[in-house]
């Protein structure tokens, strides 16, 4: 069988969710139906599974939109690697990787959104208009693509309504984010991480987010819950893992809120993994999502979880039978969520469970490769 040569465009290559979802479609397609050639951005963390799953993976600036150059140097790179199929993900990646695969006369484009990009939130001023203007002009590239790939159906849904450009349609597919906590790679590294929760400080419980820090994930209104939660669990420790814009400002606020002592900001880590298993809660505050893959892999290791009912979370769990689910934006509501979990370990237990159920059912890393894969031949076969 003659194999499909696939060209996948990164825009990242950190310990962020697209880049894991990304790392688990690599490990699981079939290497006798597949050859792979990666060009990522940067040299992340990530990278090195890239290349573990990849015939050749190729590091370049895929965020800096005002080289013309990338798109030529990816035309190159996919002329060279003769690709029947590109495959983009996260927006720049999306811009040039499309552009640069219409200039080398590439068959077939598909592109994977990860969320609703462009939202005018928690930017003011000259970035809100700009964002505004964004927001109703990003979808045109998505025009050039034979399919676009959701991960929900909120995100599907933004896709086809939202004000502005809208995307046909007969292009886009829900393939939900799938998630392989058990996976030889991740295994060993968390392994290599030690496999002991003493690496994020002392004390009990432990509350844990994972999550780029940008204001959309909603990071303000964990730490302003924060206080209540100490009020009732004096020893509660919260560890806020993940790099990104808003981390300085949120530590800031940590400190003046006079909670720091019992926040950890531990930077962006290798394997979320090891975190969450070492976790009595696992809380995702955001503002906006698409499907966020650190809720899928704290059901899929029947954490109990606290999050709010936005974008496409409440697609994945159902409030009070796999998680706790609150309103964006409402401290007081979090931190009653909280303290109900942490005070009822019946209750965590149960919803920890029904979780875990529905992650194997629903969101595998197995049924997200195998709809993928079928994408792919029907691309190749027109």
């Amino acid at each position: 069988m003659e194999r499909i040569r696939l060209f996948s465009v990164i825009a990242a290559s950190g310990a962020g969710g697209a880049e894991q979802v990304f790392a688990t479609l690599l490990q699981g397609l079939d290497p006798e139906r597949f050859e792979v050639t990666v060009a990522c951005h940067g040299r992340g963390s990530m990278a090195e599974t890239y290349r573990r799953h990849a015939s050749q993976v190729w590091s370049l600036d895929l965020v800096d939109l005002r080289k013309p150059s990338t798109i030529t140097r990816l035309a190159g790179l996919m002329r060279d690697a003769r690709c029947d199929v590109v495959h983009t993900h996260l927006w720049t990646a999306d811009v040039l990787g499309g552009l640069a695969a219409r200039l080398a006369g590439v068959r077939r484009v598909v592109s994977s959104v990860a969320g609703a990009y462009f939202l005018p939130i928690g930017v003011s001023g000259w970035r809100r208009a700009r964002r505004q203007v964004f927001s109703r002009l990003f979808r045109a590239i998505y025009r050039r693509c034979d399919r676009v790939i959701a991960p929900s159906h909120y995100v599907a849904d933004d896709l086809l309504t939202r004000p502005g450009i809208r995307v046909p349609q007969e292009r886009l597919c829900v393939i939900e984010n799938g998630v392989d906590v058990d996976h030889e790679e991740r295994l060993v590294r968390y392994a290599n991480g030690g496999g002991s929760s003493a690496r994020w400080g002392t004390g009990s419980p432990r509350i844990s987010v994972v999550a780029n820090f940008f204001p959309i994930k909603g990071h303000e209104f964990l730490i302003r819950a924060v206080p209540a939660v100490l009020a009732v669990h004096p020893q509660a420790r919260f560890v806020l893992a993940g790099g990104g814009e808003s981390r300085t400002a949120m530590i800031g606020l940590a400190d003046r809120l006079g909670v720091g002592a019992s926040v950890t900001f531990p930077g962006e880590i290798a394997d979320a993994l090891e975190l969450m298993r070492a976790s009595d809660l696992v809380v995702i505050p955001s503002i906006s999502e698409g499907l966020p893959i650190s809720l899928v892999e704290a059901m899929a290791l029947g954490r109990s979880v606290v999050t709010t009912g936005v974008g496409g979370i409440p697609e994945v769990v159902e409030d009070g039978v796999s998680a706790r689910v609150v309103p964006p934006r409402d401290p007081a509501a979090l931190a009653a969520a909280m303290l109900e979990l942490l005070g009822d370990d019946g209750l965590a237990r149960q919803l920890g469970a029904h979780a875990q159920r529905v992650a194997a059912e629903r969101f595998s890393a197995a049924r997200m490769v195998r709809r993928t894969q079928e994408l792919y031949v029907e691309l190749h076969n027109g």
